[in-house]
C-alpha cells in the first residue's frame, strides 16, 4: 500500500534550489504589495495585483507540490555554511522542515515554544521532520499509586 503522508515525499526534493528561493522571495513580495493595495482601495490596482500574485503562486505551487518542504531560509543558511565549511548552531522556528542528507553533520536548534532545543542532525534522520527532535512538553513522570488511593479517600 505505502507510506501517507509526509513520509511518502521524503525522497522527492525541490531539483532547482535558485528558481525555488527566487519564487518564494517574489511570493512574499507579492503578497505585501497586496495588503498594501486594498489599504489602498482602489479596486483596479487591487485585481491586478491579486492576479499577479496568483500567477506565480500557481508556478511556485507547480514547484513546490507533492515534494518535501524545506524551509527556503534555513536551506539557503545550510548551503552557504557548507560551501564555507563553518559549523554554526543555527536557529529555526520552522518544526516542519524536513531533513536533507546536506543538512547532515550541522547542529539546528529548533524552538519548542519555549527555548530552542539543539538538534545534531545525522543520516538515520534524513526524511523526518525537525519537530519530531525538540519536544514540546515535557514529561514529569507518572504520580505513584499511594497517592492516588488517598485521593480516592
Amino acid at each position: 500500500m505505502g507510506y501517507k503522508g509526509a513520509w511518502n515525499k521524503r525522497d522527492r526534493l525541490i531539483e532547482d534550489f535558485d528558481k525555488f528561493y527566487s519564487l518564494y522571495k517574489k511570493l512574499h513580495r507579492l503578497h505585501k504589495k497586496v495588503r498594501e493595495a486594498q489599504k489602498s482601495g482602489k479596486p483596479e490596482v487591487v485585481e491586478n495585483r491579486v492576479k499577479r500574485y496568483q500567477e506565480v503562486y500557481q508556478e511556485f505551487r507547480s514547484l513546490v507540490d507533492k515534494k518535501a518542504w524545506v524551509d527556503p531560509k534555513l536551506w539557503k543558511r545550510i548551503r552557504a555554511m557548507n560551501e564555507s565549511g563553518d559549523r554554526k548552531v543555527v536557529k529555526t522556528y520552522s518544526r516542519s522542515t524536513t531533513i536533507i542528507s546536506e543538512f547532515v553533520g550541522h547542529t539546528i536548534a529548533v524552538h519548542n515554544g519555549k527555548t530552542f532545543v539543539p538538534v545534531y542532525i545525522t543520516q538515520e534522520m534524513v526524511g523526518h521532520k525537525l519537530g519530531e527532535f525538540a519536544p514540546t512538553r515535557t514529561f514529569k513522570g507518572h504520580p505513584e499509586k499511594s497517592a492516588k488511593v488517598v485521593k480516592k479517600k
